[in-house]
């Protein structure tokens, strides 16, 4: 029988300075769930809120297994041994965000893709810039992932 999961994370920019093409964003986020993926699943969709209201264009790499720790604002270098836990990227375009209440938000569906995770536990992100927002030290962008999981 499938169950449908909703998990969350939120990337908490430290730097009110402008980031750096190929910086993370927040630092790792990790992806909680609660052992309802005990043996797989897959990642239908991805939502984000922008409460700073930047709009963009960022790439999340997601991970099976916890990676190598790599700190707000320091470039994104994963090891071989790193990308070998990778299981997804999903590039957010600043054209894919909405403006609502001077917010946004951007939607991606139909991403179906194959997923195990750490244990059936934790799934595992980093939030990459791809050109060089600056995010007010106050604000977050939060990361939704729907699963579809096997039970």
């Amino acid at each position: 029988m499938d169950k449908y999961l909703i998990v969350e994370a939120t990337a908490d920019p430290k730097d009110a300075a402008a980031y750096t093409a190929n910086d993370v964003v927040g630092g790792l986020l990790t992806f909680s769930l609660d052992g309802a993926v005990v043996n797989g699943g897959i990642l239908n969709s991805a939502y984000f809120v922008d409460d700073d209201n930047e709009g963009a264009e960022l790439d999340l790499y997601l991970f099976s297994a916890a990676p190598t720790a790599i700190a707000d604002d320091a470039a994104f270098a994963p090891s071989a041994a790193d990308l070998k836990k990778m299981f997804a990227v999903i590039n957010v375009e600043t054209t894919d965000y909405l403006t609502v209440n001077s917010l946004k938000y951007a939607y991606k569906k139909d991403i179906n893709q194959i997923i195990k995770s750490d244990g059936g536990q934790k799934i595992y992100g980093y939030l990459v810039a791809v050109g060089t927002p600056t995010y007010a030290a106050d604000k977050t962008i939060l990361i939704r992932l729907s699963i579809v999981s096997e039970r």
